[in-house]
């Protein structure tokens, strides 16, 4: 019985509980922010459920846990920096020859060579489309940045194409959160 009491006296009561609700969204939406910033950002971390957790993230907006504003301006801004990144990494590797051949030995070379034909024959469509593809969305920014495209085009279509990412997602799973589970 002990044992509950002090269980119990660890829970924030009244003004706290307000603050500590406050920690826990700060923490909760600075996690969501480096989880998709991080999968956009670095190959190696492609492996990040990006997709899927805009997809639930949605499902906690429609049940009203979370703000859908919020949300949606913070994932764009995480999947736009992260794309970023990934484009100024292959702008330093187009300055770098021996960076980018040592590089280019650490990734699949079938997936680099489906990104990189992707990127040639679509051009600024293929970063659109690629937002939607696992390990694309994270090796067509560097891409076009190894191949000299133009920053602020890639900007343009990086925040356009974040922006459509998130945004469909999060609707996606919205409508899934009608859904009842009947197992």
């Amino acid at each position: 019985m002990n044992i509950l009491k002090e269980l119990f006296n660890l829970v924030p009561q009244n003004g706290a509980l307000l603050s500590f609700n406050i920690k826990i969204n700060l923490v909760f939406y600075l996690t969501i922010f480096i989880i998709v910033f991080l999968e956009n950002a670095i190959i190696p971390a492609f492996f990040l459920p990006g997709d899927s957790l805009l997809i639930v993230l949605g499902i906690l907006i429609k049940k009203g846990i979370l703000n859908f504003f919020l949300t949606l301006s913070i994932l764009t801004i995480a999947a736009s920096l992260g794309s970023w990144v990934s484009y100024l990494q292959g702008k330093f590797l187009l300055k770098n020859k021996k960076t980018l051949k040592g590089w280019m030995s650490y990734l699949p070379s079938r997936s680099y060579q489906r990104a990189s034909n992707m990127f040639n024959k679509h051009g600024l469509l293929a970063l659109f489309i690629s937002r939607f593809v696992v390990f694309m969305r994270t090796a067509l920014p560097v891409i076009a940045g190894v191949s000299g495209l133009d920053s602020l085009k890639f900007q343009l279509f990086n925040w356009i194409s974040s922006f459509i990412w998130v945004l469909i997602l999060i609707i996606l799973g919205g409508c899934l959160g009608h859904i009842e589970c009947f197992f």
